[in-house]
Order: C-alpha cells, then structure tokens, then sequence
C-alpha cells in the first residue's frame, strides 16, 4: 500500500463540463483509450461517497480512467482481485508523468494507492499482472472513506516516482562504471516497505540489479532523474525479482525503488553488477526459455538416433539438463520426465533452429495426482533439443533423479 504525501506543483484548476472532457489531451496517451472515471470524470474532491467502476483486464491492455481533484485532496484509488486477476495501478498526472505506482497492497493481490493531490486531471492506469483475463473493481475515494481492499499489513510493493528531489541513499561515491568493470559488484541489504537508492554513470552502461528475499517478495523500478520508469521487474525467479539491461543507460544520475509486496520487516539483498550478455544468454538456456546452440559452449548430452526407444536417468538441479537427439524419418515422438513419486519435472522440447515445440508440467498421465511430464510431437528428419527440468528447486537441495523416456512411432505402411 502507498500512503505517502507527495509535493506536487499546482497544475490550473479548470474543469470542464463531461462533454468536453473526453476531449483532453490526457496522460500521455490518444484521449480515445482514456475513459472518464465512471463515464463523467469523477471529481474525488467533491464526491459524497465512494465511485466504482468495473474494469475488463486483458493480459497486455493498459486502461486509463481519468478524475479529476479540485482542491488538496488525500485520494485512495484501489482495483480488487475478487474474479482472480491480479491488477497493477499506475497513477498518472495528464501529461503522463508517474507519480506512484501499486501491485498487491491492498491486500492478496489487490491494488491500492493513496496519496495526495494537487487540483488538477490525473488518470489512474490499470493493467493485469497475470495471464488470464477477468473484471476488476476500481474504486476512487478519498481516506475519510471506507475502502475496498483489506490492505497489507506491511510491504505493500508501491513506490512514489524518484526523482531528483526524492531522499535516496548513494549505492558509492561517484559514477558506478570503475566499481563494476572487471566482474565488480555492488551489493546491500535493506528492510522497509520501499527504499530508493541513487546511482549514477559516466558513460552508456548496462547493469543486471537483483533483489532476493522470498518472504518479502521484492519489487525492483528503476527511475531517471525525472521520475519515469526505465526499467521494473517482478517475480523473475520465484518471488525475487530481477532486471537485466540489454538497452544501456545513458550518462546520467538514476534511482533504484527496492519494495516488499510482502512483509517489509524482512531483508532484501540487492546485487548491482555489468549487465554480461552471455550471463544473460546462459540464464535462459538454465531455465528452459531459450535452447543453446548446438555446437557451443553450453552443455549438451547428446543421445544420437532414437531407432525405437530410449531411456536414462539424469540428475536435475536448479539448471535444466539438455538432451540432443536425432530422427532419421518423419516420427511421433513422445518423450516423458518420470519422478517415480518424488521429483516434479518439466520438459521443454526445440528444434535445432531454436524454435520452441512443446512444453508439459503434470501431464495426468499414470492418475490424476502424477507430476510427471510427458510432451507428443510429430518430427521430421533432423536433430532436437529437450530440457529436463524440476518445478521447484531450493538453492543448497541435492539434485533430483528424473527418469527420461523417448518412444519413437512411425506410420504404419
């Protein structure tokens, strides 16, 4: 949760009738995807008892519901998660600037801002943080008003806009670029709600920043010096989150906001280091998300020609285990991760061009309680890559055993 007063410049207090407000140029966006709160641009100032409205959330869709404040105004804004979706809220002035930013304080996955506000347009920005489509309830009031979240209890994962003004503390003295050439690092630990922290380079640089501390479930943004979000990330391994750089940042001063969605009395230990594109690159081959190349550097077991059938055990920890294999004649191929009861393994499955083909987790197969894994594909002539992979792993757990089977079937002549 946000609850934090923040110094806002004034903007002109005109307000225009509802019939001329769809016509604003409005929060950095065409004023055809802005919707006036609850169709004529609530007024929260004014307003007697809390507004609602109910919001469809598609995965990739912003939505922008408009409000106006006519007078200094502590404001609550909150999207609920009662149809199982997990929406994030963005607060926004009409030139589109952010100004605070929320996802899962107000309590399960619930969204809730509050702050206070300046006379003038302001959009809220609603999206969804999951995959899955359902309605959201925005509720727009002011914190003498009852809410419609619960709320969290600490944590809360929002962070106000940094800018040049925010305190922050220094990460080291002078431009960061010496401190991590040569495999350098930066590293602290933190406790709070949000934190922010300045940085700054002397010269176009990348970084890789990590924040891990599972019970406190870290959120990473990472601000200029003008208070817009270059970079954020969450849930990138786990509940630990982590940003990696391809673009760099340019010469300048910036500000890192560390947030616990969680529970804020626990630590949350942040890396800083050189964004290393092959560090990047071996990372999503450990995880399934990409295949390596044959032929390079990253390890491959290679199997040969399945001629019928195939199995062996591999160990599997934190990192996939890759398989090569080679068919010779158009097959169906099915290929099975088996824990026998005790690991719960993943198979990804791509050809040798990197293009992905299939994935399972639990196929069913063998009762409704298996965490095997099992994947079908119909194959033409050429070689293949198959990633063997556990759900779940905890750092410092011994390796797992997985069983993996190939069954090769051609079409009968």
């Amino acid at each position: 949760m946000l609850r934090a007063k923040l110094g806002l410049l004034a903007t002109a207090s005109i307000f225009l009738p509802s019939v001329a407000f769809a016509q604003l140029s409005v929060c950095g966006v065409s004023p055809a995807e802005v919707q006036p709160f609850g169709g004529f641009g609530a007024n929260v100032t004014s307003i007697s008892q809390p507004a609602q409205m109910q919001v469809q959330l598609t995965p990739g869709v912003n939505n922008y519901l408009q409000f106006e404040v006519s007078a200094p105004t502590d404001v609550r804004i909150e999207a609920t998660d009662d149809s199982g979706v997990d929406p994030v809220m963005v607060l926004l002035d009409t030139s589109g600037n952010e100004l605070a930013s929320d996802d899962d304080g107000g309590g399960g996955r619930a969204s809730r801002i509050e702050t206070s506000l300046n006379p003038g347009s302001y959009c809220a920005k609603v999206y969804n943080f999951s995959s899955n489509s359902g309605s959201t309830t925005v509720q727009l009031s002011r914190w003498d008003m009852p809410a419609i979240t619960p709320g969290a209890a600490t944590g809360g994962g929002a962070a106000e806009a940094c800018t040049a003004a925010t305190p922050a503390n220094p990460i080291a003295f002078g431009p960061i670029n010496a401190a991590l050439s040569g495999g350098g690092q930066i590293s602290f630990s933190r406790t709070g709600a949000v934190t922010y922290h300045r940085l700054t380079v002397d010269s176009p640089l990348g970084l890789t920043i990590t924040a891990n501390g599972t019970e406190a479930d870290p959120v990473l943004r990472v601000y200029d010096n003008s208070g817009n979000v270059v970079f954020e990330n969450d849930d990138y391994d786990g509940l630990n989150s982590q940003i990696d750089m391809q673009t760099p940042l340019q010469s300048g001063d910036y500000c890192i906001a560390v947030s616990a969605l969680s529970d804020g009395e626990q630590p949350i230990d942040v890396v800083v280091r050189a964004f290393d594109e092959q560090a990047f690159l071996n990372a999503r081959y450990a995880t399934g998300e990409a295949s390596p190349p044959i032929g390079g550097s990253y390890p491959i077991d290679n199997i040969g020609i399945i001629q019928s059938a195939f199995s062996g055990d591999v160990l599997v920890g934190k990192d996939a285990r890759w398989l090569m294999f080679e068919v010779t004649e158009p097959s169906l191929m099915l290929i099975q991760g088996i824990g026998n009861g005790g690991a719960d393994s993943q198979l990804y499955l791509y050809n040798d061009r990197g293009q992905q083909l299939g994935y399972n987790d639990d196929s069913g197969i063998g009762g409704t309680n298996t965490r095997d894994s099992q994947i079908a594909a119909e194959l033409y002539p050429g070689r293949y890559l198959a990633a063997v992979l556990l759900y779940s792993y905890e750092d410092g757990s011994p390796s797992e055993p997985v069983r993996v089977s190939f069954q090769r079937y051609v079409r009968a002549q």
